[in-house]
Protein backbone atom coordinates (compact mmCIF):
# COMPACT_ATOMS: atom_id res chain seq x y z
CA UNK A 1 0.00 0.00 0.00
CA UNK A 2 0.82 3.09 -0.64
CA UNK A 3 2.21 6.01 2.00
CA UNK A 4 -0.23 6.94 4.95
CA UNK A 5 -2.46 10.80 4.31
CA UNK A 6 -1.67 12.53 7.38
CA UNK A 7 1.51 15.15 7.26
CA UNK A 8 1.34 15.87 10.79
CA UNK A 9 -0.52 14.83 13.75
CA UNK A 10 -2.95 17.69 13.96
CA UNK A 11 -5.65 17.22 16.81
CA UNK A 12 -7.96 14.95 15.40
CA UNK A 13 -11.82 15.07 16.92
CA UNK A 14 -13.05 11.57 18.83
CA UNK A 15 -16.68 10.65 19.24
CA UNK A 16 -18.00 7.36 21.10
CA UNK A 17 -20.97 5.85 22.09
CA UNK A 18 -19.47 2.85 24.31
CA UNK A 19 -19.25 0.39 21.91
CA UNK A 20 -16.75 1.44 18.98
CA UNK A 21 -15.10 5.00 18.61
CA UNK A 22 -14.00 7.15 15.47
CA UNK A 23 -11.01 9.62 15.04
CA UNK A 24 -12.57 13.08 12.41
CA UNK A 25 -9.61 15.25 10.37
CA UNK A 26 -11.54 17.64 9.63
CA UNK A 27 -14.45 16.03 7.93
CA UNK A 28 -13.29 12.95 7.19
CA UNK A 29 -13.70 9.56 9.35
CA UNK A 30 -10.14 8.06 9.32
CA UNK A 31 -10.48 5.39 12.11
CA UNK A 32 -13.68 3.78 12.93
CA UNK A 33 -13.80 -0.02 14.52
CA UNK A 34 -16.57 -1.92 14.27
CA UNK A 35 -18.38 -4.18 16.12
CA UNK A 36 -15.86 -2.88 19.09
CA UNK A 37 -13.30 -0.80 20.34
CA UNK A 38 -10.39 -3.65 20.21
CA UNK A 39 -12.39 -4.91 16.36
CA UNK A 40 -10.26 -4.55 13.40
CA UNK A 41 -11.13 -1.50 11.29
CA UNK A 42 -13.11 -0.67 9.13
CA UNK A 43 -12.36 3.07 8.14
CA UNK A 44 -8.43 3.14 8.61
CA UNK A 45 -7.00 5.71 6.67
CA UNK A 46 -4.34 7.18 9.83
CA UNK A 47 -2.35 4.05 8.98
CA UNK A 48 -2.58 3.82 5.22
CA UNK A 49 -3.82 5.57 2.38
CA UNK A 50 -5.84 2.49 1.57
CA UNK A 51 -7.13 1.41 5.03
CA UNK A 52 -10.59 2.99 4.25
CA UNK A 53 -12.01 6.15 4.71
CA UNK A 54 -15.24 8.15 4.88
CA UNK A 55 -14.74 11.88 3.83
CA UNK A 56 -17.09 14.97 3.22
CA UNK A 57 -15.01 18.04 1.98
CA UNK A 58 -15.25 20.80 -0.07
CA UNK A 59 -14.41 21.33 -3.69
CA UNK A 60 -12.35 24.52 -3.07
CA UNK A 61 -9.99 25.73 0.08
CA UNK A 62 -11.55 26.59 2.89
CA UNK A 63 -11.02 27.04 6.40
CA UNK A 64 -11.89 23.97 8.42
CA UNK A 65 -12.21 23.99 12.27
CA UNK A 66 -14.01 20.84 14.76
CA UNK A 67 -15.46 22.13 17.93
CA UNK A 68 -17.75 20.04 20.31
CA UNK A 69 -20.86 21.79 20.43
CA UNK A 70 -21.99 19.35 23.05
CA UNK A 71 -20.34 16.03 24.55
CA UNK A 72 -19.73 13.64 22.01
CA UNK A 73 -21.68 15.97 19.16
CA UNK A 74 -18.23 16.82 16.91
CA UNK A 75 -18.95 19.48 14.74
CA UNK A 76 -16.89 20.52 11.51
CA UNK A 77 -17.25 23.57 9.96
CA UNK A 78 -16.25 24.81 6.61
CA UNK A 79 -15.77 28.53 5.53
CA UNK A 80 -14.90 28.97 2.01
CA UNK A 81 -15.36 32.13 -0.09
CA UNK A 82 -18.66 30.59 -2.06
CA UNK A 83 -20.39 29.88 1.40
CA UNK A 84 -20.36 27.61 4.32
CA UNK A 85 -20.92 23.91 5.15
CA UNK A 86 -21.38 21.95 8.96
CA UNK A 87 -20.50 18.23 9.34
CA UNK A 88 -22.13 17.32 12.95
CA UNK A 89 -20.66 13.70 13.63
CA UNK A 90 -22.86 11.57 16.27
CA UNK A 91 -22.62 7.95 17.46
CA UNK A 92 -25.96 6.70 18.82
CA UNK A 93 -26.74 5.29 21.85
CA UNK A 94 -27.08 1.57 21.88
CA UNK A 95 -26.27 0.61 18.08
CA UNK A 96 -22.84 0.07 16.05
CA UNK A 97 -23.77 2.98 13.77
CA UNK A 98 -22.14 6.93 12.92
CA UNK A 99 -24.49 9.90 11.98
CA UNK A 100 -23.52 12.46 9.86
CA UNK A 101 -25.57 15.52 9.86
CA UNK A 102 -24.82 17.75 7.19
CA UNK A 103 -25.62 21.31 6.09
CA UNK A 104 -24.34 22.95 3.30
CA UNK A 105 -24.56 26.65 0.99
CA UNK A 106 -21.53 24.47 -1.35
CA UNK A 107 -20.64 21.71 -3.08
CA UNK A 108 -19.13 19.22 -0.78
CA UNK A 109 -17.78 15.57 -2.14
CA UNK A 110 -18.20 12.36 -0.20
CA UNK A 111 -15.81 9.34 -0.70
CA UNK A 112 -17.00 5.96 1.36
CA UNK A 113 -14.52 3.72 0.83
CA UNK A 114 -14.77 0.92 3.97
CA UNK A 115 -11.91 -1.62 3.69
CA UNK A 116 -12.21 -4.51 6.25
CA UNK A 117 -10.02 -6.16 8.39
CA UNK A 118 -7.61 -3.28 8.59
CA UNK A 119 -7.73 -2.55 5.11
CA UNK A 120 -6.93 -6.06 3.93
CA UNK A 121 -10.64 -6.34 2.12
CA UNK A 122 -12.20 -4.26 -0.51
CA UNK A 123 -15.91 -4.50 -0.23
CA UNK A 124 -18.85 -5.55 -2.23
CA UNK A 125 -20.62 -3.18 -3.07
CA UNK A 126 -24.77 -3.52 -3.31
CA UNK A 127 -27.07 -0.49 -4.12
CA UNK A 128 -30.29 -0.81 -2.76
CA UNK A 129 -33.12 1.85 -3.93
CA UNK A 130 -32.70 3.43 -0.46
CA UNK A 131 -29.01 2.91 0.50
CA UNK A 132 -26.07 0.96 -0.18
CA UNK A 133 -24.56 -1.73 1.37
CA UNK A 134 -20.76 -2.52 1.91
CA UNK A 135 -20.18 -6.31 2.37
CA UNK A 136 -16.76 -8.25 3.93
CA UNK A 137 -16.03 -10.68 0.81
CA UNK A 138 -14.69 -12.51 3.78
CA UNK A 139 -17.35 -13.06 6.25
CA UNK A 140 -20.63 -11.88 6.41
CA UNK A 141 -20.21 -8.48 7.86
CA UNK A 142 -21.87 -5.86 6.31
CA UNK A 143 -22.10 -1.75 6.56
CA UNK A 144 -25.74 0.13 5.08
CA UNK A 145 -24.86 3.51 4.45
CA UNK A 146 -28.53 5.57 4.22
CA UNK A 147 -29.51 7.28 1.71
CA UNK A 148 -27.25 5.95 -1.27
CA UNK A 149 -25.19 9.40 -1.78
CA UNK A 150 -22.61 9.85 -4.69
CA UNK A 151 -19.61 12.00 -5.52
CA UNK A 152 -21.86 15.13 -4.41
CA UNK A 153 -23.43 15.88 -1.68
CA UNK A 154 -26.95 17.16 -1.42
CA UNK A 155 -27.56 20.68 0.44
CA UNK A 156 -28.84 18.98 3.32
CA UNK A 157 -29.13 15.73 4.29
CA UNK A 158 -28.36 13.22 7.01
CA UNK A 159 -26.32 10.36 6.41
CA UNK A 160 -26.55 6.80 8.75
CA UNK A 161 -24.04 4.25 8.41
CA UNK A 162 -25.25 0.93 10.35
CA UNK A 163 -22.38 -2.10 10.74
CA UNK A 164 -24.33 -5.76 11.39
CA UNK A 165 -22.34 -8.84 12.05
CA UNK A 166 -24.60 -10.33 8.78
CA UNK A 167 -26.65 -8.99 5.69
CA UNK A 168 -29.38 -10.64 7.28
CA UNK A 169 -29.55 -9.37 10.12
CA UNK A 170 -28.77 -5.59 8.44
CA UNK A 171 -31.48 -2.79 7.92
CA UNK A 172 -32.43 -3.88 4.23
CA UNK A 173 -33.69 -6.93 5.95
CA UNK A 174 -35.28 -6.03 9.17
CA UNK A 175 -38.25 -3.75 7.83
CA UNK A 176 -39.36 -2.65 10.95
CA UNK A 177 -38.28 1.13 10.59
CA UNK A 178 -35.69 3.14 11.88
CA UNK A 179 -36.09 6.76 13.31
CA UNK A 180 -33.12 8.09 13.07
CA UNK A 181 -34.19 11.68 13.94
CA UNK A 182 -35.00 10.41 17.38
CA UNK A 183 -31.95 8.35 17.80
CA UNK A 184 -30.06 11.77 17.13
CA UNK A 185 -32.21 13.54 19.64
CA UNK A 186 -32.03 10.48 22.41
CA UNK A 187 -28.07 10.78 22.01
CA UNK A 188 -27.72 14.34 22.26
CA UNK A 189 -30.01 14.86 25.33
CA UNK A 190 -28.12 12.04 27.08
CA UNK A 191 -24.69 13.64 26.71
CA UNK A 192 -26.02 16.84 27.71
CA UNK A 193 -27.15 15.51 31.10
CA UNK A 194 -24.41 13.29 31.62
CA UNK A 195 -21.27 15.71 31.09
CA UNK A 196 -22.53 19.32 30.47
CA UNK A 197 -20.90 21.64 28.58
CA UNK A 198 -20.22 25.08 28.79
CA UNK A 199 -17.27 25.92 30.19
CA UNK A 200 -15.62 29.38 29.21
CA UNK A 201 -12.09 28.94 30.44
CA UNK A 202 -9.42 26.48 29.47
CA UNK A 203 -9.55 24.73 32.76
CA UNK A 204 -13.33 24.09 32.92
CA UNK A 205 -13.29 22.87 29.21
CA UNK A 206 -9.99 20.67 30.30
CA UNK A 207 -12.44 19.00 32.74
CA UNK A 208 -15.43 18.89 30.57
CA UNK A 209 -13.51 17.09 27.67
CA UNK A 210 -11.71 14.92 30.40
CA UNK A 211 -14.97 13.72 31.75
CA UNK A 212 -15.98 12.80 27.81
CA UNK A 213 -13.26 11.11 27.58
CA UNK A 214 -13.13 8.74 30.38
CA UNK A 215 -17.15 7.80 30.03
CA UNK A 216 -16.28 7.18 26.28
CA UNK A 217 -13.41 4.58 27.12
CA UNK A 218 -15.90 2.35 29.18
CA UNK A 219 -17.57 -0.87 26.96
CA UNK A 220 -20.90 -0.29 27.77
CA UNK A 221 -21.92 -4.49 27.79
CA UNK A 222 -18.96 -5.27 30.56
CA UNK A 223 -17.51 -1.92 32.23
CA UNK A 224 -14.22 -2.39 30.52
CA UNK A 225 -12.21 0.88 30.34
CA UNK A 226 -9.55 1.03 27.10
CA UNK A 227 -6.50 2.55 27.51
CA UNK A 228 -7.02 4.56 24.31
CA UNK A 229 -9.33 3.99 21.22
CA UNK A 230 -6.08 3.51 18.59
CA UNK A 231 -3.21 1.37 17.59
CA UNK A 232 0.43 1.87 16.38
CA UNK A 233 0.40 5.46 16.42
CA UNK A 234 3.85 5.90 17.20
CA UNK A 235 5.86 7.78 20.22
CA UNK A 236 8.54 8.55 17.18
CA UNK A 237 8.22 9.17 14.15
CA UNK A 238 9.02 6.29 11.67
CA UNK A 239 10.31 4.72 14.73
CA UNK A 240 9.26 1.07 16.31
CA UNK A 241 7.44 2.16 19.54
CA UNK A 242 4.06 1.41 18.37
CA UNK A 243 1.23 -0.52 20.63
CA UNK A 244 -2.12 -1.32 20.87
CA UNK A 245 -3.76 -0.14 23.39
CA UNK A 246 -7.28 -1.30 22.72
CA UNK A 247 -7.70 -3.22 25.88
CA UNK A 248 -8.61 -2.92 29.31
CA UNK A 249 -5.40 -2.27 31.64
CA UNK A 250 -5.77 -3.11 35.04
CA UNK A 251 -3.90 -0.15 35.74
CA UNK A 252 -5.34 2.48 33.82
CA UNK A 253 -8.74 1.38 34.41
CA UNK A 254 -8.86 1.37 37.90
CA UNK A 255 -7.41 5.36 37.38
CA UNK A 256 -10.30 5.58 35.48
CA UNK A 257 -12.73 4.45 38.65
CA UNK A 258 -10.92 6.88 40.86
CA UNK A 259 -10.89 9.63 38.47
CA UNK A 260 -14.78 9.03 37.99
CA UNK A 261 -15.32 8.81 41.41
CA UNK A 262 -13.74 12.29 42.50
CA UNK A 263 -16.48 13.73 39.83
CA UNK A 264 -19.30 12.23 41.20
CA UNK A 265 -19.86 9.41 38.70
CA UNK A 266 -20.13 6.39 41.50
CA UNK A 267 -21.91 4.14 39.15
CA UNK A 268 -19.70 4.49 36.32
CA UNK A 269 -16.87 3.68 39.00
CA UNK A 270 -18.12 0.90 40.23
CA UNK A 271 -18.57 -0.72 37.05
CA UNK A 272 -15.16 -0.50 36.47
CA UNK A 273 -14.15 -1.84 39.60
CA UNK A 274 -17.17 -4.64 38.80
CA UNK A 275 -15.02 -5.53 35.80
CA UNK A 276 -11.99 -6.10 37.25
CA UNK A 277 -13.33 -8.06 39.85
CA UNK A 278 -14.72 -10.18 37.62
CA UNK A 279 -11.28 -10.48 36.29
CA UNK A 280 -9.48 -11.63 38.72
CA UNK A 281 -8.54 -15.45 39.56
CA UNK A 282 -7.19 -17.93 42.56
CA UNK A 283 -5.30 -20.08 41.50
CA UNK A 284 -1.86 -17.74 40.48
CA UNK A 285 -1.48 -13.78 40.71
CA UNK A 286 -5.08 -12.63 41.11
CA UNK A 287 -4.69 -10.37 38.20
CA UNK A 288 -2.90 -13.24 35.84
CA UNK A 289 -3.04 -10.49 32.97
CA UNK A 290 -2.10 -6.80 32.82
CA UNK A 291 -4.64 -6.01 30.48
CA UNK A 292 -7.85 -7.53 29.31
CA UNK A 293 -9.95 -7.83 26.53
CA UNK A 294 -13.37 -5.56 26.95
CA UNK A 295 -15.66 -8.70 26.97
CA UNK A 296 -13.52 -9.62 29.74
CA UNK A 297 -11.46 -12.21 28.00
CA UNK A 298 -7.87 -13.07 27.65
CA UNK A 299 -5.87 -10.45 25.39
CA UNK A 300 -5.37 -11.71 21.69
CA UNK A 301 -1.45 -11.99 21.04
CA UNK A 302 0.37 -9.59 19.52
CA UNK A 303 1.05 -9.80 15.89
CA UNK A 304 1.81 -7.19 13.04
CA UNK A 305 -0.44 -6.23 9.93
CA UNK A 306 2.37 -6.28 7.69
CA UNK A 307 0.39 -4.47 4.73
CA UNK A 308 -0.01 -1.49 6.60
CA UNK A 309 2.55 1.24 5.79
CA UNK A 310 2.10 2.93 9.31
CA UNK A 311 1.22 6.71 10.20
CA UNK A 312 3.94 8.18 8.05
CA UNK A 313 5.63 5.01 7.47
CA UNK A 314 6.07 4.19 11.27
CA UNK A 315 6.44 0.43 11.13
CA UNK A 316 5.31 -2.25 12.50
CA UNK A 317 1.63 -1.93 12.72
CA UNK A 318 0.86 -3.84 15.43
CA UNK A 319 -2.62 -5.55 17.08
CA UNK A 320 -2.94 -6.90 20.38
CA UNK A 321 -0.31 -6.07 22.90
CA UNK A 322 2.80 -8.82 23.84
CA UNK A 323 2.46 -6.80 27.55
CA UNK A 324 -0.24 -9.12 28.28
CA UNK A 325 2.52 -11.48 29.26
CA UNK A 326 4.07 -9.57 31.33
CA UNK A 327 4.62 -9.74 35.14
CA UNK A 328 3.51 -6.27 36.70
CA UNK A 329 3.56 -5.65 40.54
CA UNK A 330 1.96 -2.73 40.51
CA UNK A 331 -1.77 -3.37 39.27
CA UNK A 332 -2.74 -5.13 42.29
CA UNK A 333 -2.43 -1.71 44.12
CA UNK A 334 -3.76 0.39 41.56
CA UNK A 335 -6.95 -1.64 41.72
CA UNK A 336 -7.24 -2.07 45.40
CA UNK A 337 -6.70 2.17 45.81
CA UNK A 338 -9.64 2.44 43.35
CA UNK A 339 -11.54 0.33 45.63
CA UNK A 340 -10.48 1.64 48.41
CA UNK A 341 -11.43 5.17 47.52
CA UNK A 342 -14.86 3.97 46.47
CA UNK A 343 -15.45 2.86 50.13
CA UNK A 344 -14.22 6.10 51.28
CA UNK A 345 -16.58 7.77 49.21
CA UNK A 346 -19.61 5.33 49.49
CA UNK A 347 -19.14 3.88 52.89
CA UNK A 348 -20.53 0.30 51.42
CA UNK A 349 -18.80 -1.96 53.70
CA UNK A 350 -21.29 -4.35 52.24
CA UNK A 351 -19.48 -4.37 48.75
CA UNK A 352 -16.39 -5.21 50.95
CA UNK A 353 -17.68 -8.13 52.93
CA UNK A 354 -19.35 -9.34 49.47
CA UNK A 355 -15.42 -9.18 47.49
CA UNK A 356 -13.33 -9.86 50.78
CA UNK A 357 -12.47 -13.13 49.87
CA UNK A 358 -10.74 -11.36 46.50
CA UNK A 359 -9.27 -8.77 48.66
CA UNK A 360 -7.64 -11.19 51.29
CA UNK A 361 -6.54 -13.25 48.49
CA UNK A 362 -4.60 -10.21 46.98
CA UNK A 363 -3.40 -9.73 50.44
CA UNK A 364 -1.96 -13.46 50.58
CA UNK A 365 -0.49 -13.45 47.08
CA UNK A 366 1.54 -9.75 47.73
CA UNK A 367 2.67 -10.38 50.79
CA UNK A 368 4.36 -13.74 49.51
CA UNK A 369 5.78 -12.36 46.60
CA UNK A 370 6.83 -8.91 46.71
CA UNK A 371 10.21 -9.96 46.41
CA UNK A 372 9.82 -10.64 43.01
CA UNK A 373 11.14 -8.43 39.82
CA UNK A 374 9.38 -7.37 37.18
CA UNK A 375 8.81 -5.37 33.85
CA UNK A 376 7.41 -2.15 35.70
CA UNK A 377 4.91 0.38 35.03
CA UNK A 378 5.96 1.48 31.55
CA UNK A 379 6.22 -2.09 30.23
CA UNK A 380 9.99 -2.89 29.68
CA UNK A 381 10.73 -5.27 27.27
CA UNK A 382 14.30 -5.92 28.75
CA UNK A 383 15.51 -6.81 32.15
CA UNK A 384 13.40 -7.30 34.60
CA UNK A 385 13.99 -5.27 37.75
CA UNK A 386 12.95 -4.46 41.65
CA UNK A 387 11.53 -0.96 39.99
CA UNK A 388 10.74 1.69 43.16
CA UNK A 389 7.27 2.37 42.03
CA UNK A 390 6.01 -1.49 41.85
CA UNK A 391 6.91 -2.36 45.23
CA UNK A 392 5.02 1.15 46.56
CA UNK A 393 2.19 -0.09 44.58
CA UNK A 394 2.27 -3.48 46.36
CA UNK A 395 2.74 -1.75 49.84
CA UNK A 396 -0.35 0.17 48.56
CA UNK A 397 -2.22 -2.78 48.11
CA UNK A 398 -1.42 -4.60 51.55
CA UNK A 399 -1.97 -1.45 53.89
CA UNK A 400 -5.60 -0.35 51.82
CA UNK A 401 -6.97 -3.89 51.86
CA UNK A 402 -6.03 -4.21 56.21
CA UNK A 403 -7.57 -0.82 56.49
CA UNK A 404 -10.52 -1.77 54.68
CA UNK A 405 -10.46 -5.23 56.53
CA UNK A 406 -10.83 -3.40 60.41
CA UNK A 407 -14.30 -1.47 58.54
CA UNK A 408 -15.84 -4.63 58.32
CA UNK A 409 -14.60 -6.66 60.98
CA UNK A 410 -11.58 -8.42 59.39
CA UNK A 411 -7.75 -8.82 60.19
CA UNK A 412 -4.94 -9.61 58.29
CA UNK A 413 -1.53 -9.51 59.35
CA UNK A 414 0.85 -6.35 58.76
CA UNK A 415 4.48 -8.00 59.03
CA UNK A 416 4.40 -7.85 55.15
CA UNK A 417 3.38 -4.45 54.89
CA UNK A 418 6.19 -3.52 57.16
CA UNK A 419 8.76 -5.31 56.02
CA UNK A 420 8.35 -4.20 52.46
CA UNK A 421 8.81 -0.33 53.35
CA UNK A 422 11.55 -1.17 55.17
CA UNK A 423 12.81 -2.75 51.88
CA UNK A 424 12.08 -0.22 50.19
CA UNK A 425 13.69 1.99 52.17
CA UNK A 426 17.28 -0.10 52.36
CA UNK A 427 17.23 -0.61 49.12
CA UNK A 428 15.79 1.90 46.36
CA UNK A 429 17.27 4.93 48.56
CA UNK A 430 20.22 7.02 47.05
CA UNK A 431 22.23 9.70 48.11
CA UNK A 432 19.20 10.61 50.17
CA UNK A 433 16.27 9.90 47.29
CA UNK A 434 14.27 7.43 45.82
CA UNK A 435 15.80 5.96 42.60
CA UNK A 436 13.68 4.06 39.68
CA UNK A 437 14.51 0.95 40.16
CA UNK A 438 17.06 -1.24 43.31
CA UNK A 439 20.54 -0.49 42.09
CA UNK A 440 19.40 2.40 39.72
CA UNK A 441 20.94 5.93 39.99
CA UNK A 442 18.35 7.22 37.72
CA UNK A 443 14.98 8.79 38.60
CA UNK A 444 11.58 7.92 36.81
CA UNK A 445 8.36 10.22 36.87
CA UNK A 446 6.55 7.79 38.08
CA UNK A 447 8.17 8.32 41.60
CA UNK A 448 6.02 11.09 41.75
CA UNK A 449 3.26 9.24 42.97
CA UNK A 450 4.94 8.27 46.42
CA UNK A 451 2.79 10.68 48.32
CA UNK A 452 -0.31 10.32 45.93
CA UNK A 453 -0.65 7.35 47.42
CA UNK A 454 0.47 7.73 50.57
CA UNK A 455 3.75 5.89 51.33
CA UNK A 456 5.45 9.15 52.05
CA UNK A 457 4.32 12.82 53.12
CA UNK A 458 4.60 14.99 49.96
CA UNK A 459 7.28 17.09 52.68
CA UNK A 460 9.35 14.62 53.70
CA UNK A 461 13.43 14.80 52.73
CA UNK A 462 13.77 11.85 50.65
CA UNK A 463 10.89 12.52 48.36
CA UNK A 464 12.04 16.13 48.66
CA UNK A 465 15.29 15.68 46.85
CA UNK A 466 13.62 12.92 44.61
CA UNK A 467 11.88 15.57 43.31
CA UNK A 468 14.56 18.33 42.76
CA UNK A 469 15.98 15.69 41.00
CA UNK A 470 13.05 15.10 38.51
CA UNK A 471 13.01 18.93 37.95
CA UNK A 472 16.45 18.34 37.00
CA UNK A 473 16.65 15.62 34.75
CA UNK A 474 13.15 15.22 33.30
CA UNK A 475 11.59 18.46 33.30
CA UNK A 476 12.44 21.25 30.49
CA UNK A 477 10.19 24.18 29.86
CA UNK A 478 7.07 23.36 31.17
CA UNK A 479 6.86 19.30 30.33
CA UNK A 480 8.29 16.50 31.71
CA UNK A 481 9.35 13.00 30.47
CA UNK A 482 8.79 9.72 32.53
CA UNK A 483 12.40 8.42 32.47
CA UNK A 484 15.61 9.41 30.36
CA UNK A 485 15.79 5.72 28.48
CA UNK A 486 14.35 2.39 28.30
CA UNK A 487 15.30 -1.22 26.76
CA UNK A 488 14.63 0.30 23.56
CA UNK A 489 17.15 3.55 23.69
CA UNK A 490 16.68 7.52 24.48
CA UNK A 491 13.17 8.68 25.42
CA UNK A 492 12.23 11.55 22.63
CA UNK A 493 9.51 12.85 24.13
CA UNK A 494 7.85 14.31 27.50
CA UNK A 495 5.15 12.22 28.73
CA UNK A 496 1.49 13.75 29.59
CA UNK A 497 1.12 11.83 32.85
CA UNK A 498 4.22 13.05 33.78
CA UNK A 499 2.82 16.56 33.64
CA UNK A 500 -0.16 15.99 35.79
CA UNK A 501 1.38 14.08 38.41
CA UNK A 502 4.10 16.89 38.82
CA UNK A 503 1.08 19.05 38.66
CA UNK A 504 -0.32 17.13 41.63
CA UNK A 505 2.64 17.45 43.49
CA UNK A 506 2.81 21.06 43.09
CA UNK A 507 -0.77 21.58 44.19
CA UNK A 508 0.23 19.53 47.35
CA UNK A 509 3.45 21.95 48.60
CA UNK A 510 0.88 25.06 47.63
CA UNK A 511 2.46 25.73 43.82
CA UNK A 512 -1.14 26.09 42.57
CA UNK A 513 0.10 28.41 39.91
CA UNK A 514 3.23 26.03 38.71
CA UNK A 515 0.24 22.73 38.91
CA UNK A 516 -2.17 24.89 36.39
CA UNK A 517 0.35 26.12 34.04
CA UNK A 518 1.86 22.31 33.96
CA UNK A 519 -1.99 21.04 32.85
CA UNK A 520 -2.56 23.87 30.60
CA UNK A 521 0.60 22.93 28.82
CA UNK A 522 -0.80 19.51 27.76
CA UNK A 523 -3.78 21.92 25.74
CA UNK A 524 -0.95 23.57 23.58
CA UNK A 525 -1.54 21.32 20.56
CA UNK A 526 -5.36 20.39 20.84
CA UNK A 527 -5.77 23.02 18.86
CA UNK A 528 -8.99 24.07 21.40
CA UNK A 529 -10.64 20.30 21.12
CA UNK A 530 -8.86 19.74 24.32
CA UNK A 531 -7.84 16.04 23.60
CA UNK A 532 -4.47 14.94 25.50
CA UNK A 533 -2.42 12.56 23.63
CA UNK A 534 0.49 10.32 25.11
CA UNK A 535 3.44 12.31 24.04
CA UNK A 536 4.06 16.05 23.12
CA UNK A 537 6.43 16.78 20.49
CA UNK A 538 7.77 19.75 21.83
CA UNK A 539 9.43 21.02 18.91
CA UNK A 540 6.22 20.80 16.49
CA UNK A 541 3.93 21.30 19.30
CA UNK A 542 2.17 17.69 18.15
CA UNK A 543 0.60 14.93 19.97
CA UNK A 544 2.53 11.71 19.47
CA UNK A 545 1.78 8.11 20.37
CA UNK A 546 -1.60 6.91 20.97
CA UNK A 547 -4.93 9.40 21.19
CA UNK A 548 -6.86 10.44 23.32
CA UNK A 549 -4.44 8.63 26.05
CA UNK A 550 -7.49 7.69 28.20
CA UNK A 551 -5.27 7.62 31.76
CA UNK A 552 -4.18 11.35 31.19
CA UNK A 553 -7.23 12.71 31.42
CA UNK A 554 -8.38 10.55 34.12
CA UNK A 555 -5.08 12.31 35.96
CA UNK A 556 -6.19 15.55 34.97
CA UNK A 557 -9.58 15.34 36.56
CA UNK A 558 -7.56 14.48 39.99
CA UNK A 559 -5.35 17.27 39.20
CA UNK A 560 -8.29 19.84 38.70
CA UNK A 561 -9.96 19.22 41.70
CA UNK A 562 -7.00 19.21 43.75
CA UNK A 563 -5.80 22.69 42.75
CA UNK A 564 -8.99 24.39 42.96
CA UNK A 565 -10.18 22.78 46.16
CA UNK A 566 -6.81 21.93 48.14
CA UNK A 567 -8.15 18.81 49.37
CA UNK A 568 -5.86 15.83 49.19
CA UNK A 569 -7.26 12.81 49.04
CA UNK A 570 -7.62 10.39 52.16
CA UNK A 571 -5.18 7.62 52.17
Amino acid sequence: MIAVVLNVMRPLGFISNGLSSALIDNGSVIWLTFPRFDSPSIFGKILDDEGGEFSIYPEDKCETSMTYVKANVLSTKFRCNQGEAEIMDIMPIGERSLVRVVRTTIPLKVKVKPAFHYGLYKPIVEEEEDGVRFMNPKSRECLALFPNVHAIMPPGVTLYLIYSPAKEYGPFRKRIGRQVEKSINATISYWEKKVPFGGVDEIERMKEVSLMVLLNSIYSPTGASIAAPTTSLPEIEGGRRNWDYRFAWVRDSSMVSEALLSAGYIVESRRIINFLLGSMNFSSKPFLHPLYAVDGGDPPPEREIKWLSGFKGSKPVRVGNGAASQVQLDIEGFFVEALYQYYLKTGDREFLRENWVKLEYIHEWVSKNWKLKDAGMWEDRGKSQHYTHSKVMMWVSLDRIEKMGKEIGKKVSHLSKDKLRQWIIENCVKDGRFVRYAGSEEVDANLLTLPIYGFVDVNDPVFMNTLRKVEVDLLKNGFVKRYRKDFMGETAHPFTLANVWLARIYARLGREEEATKLIKNLAQPSNGLYLIGEHIDVDKMEYTGNYPQVFTHAQILLAIEEINTGRKPRN
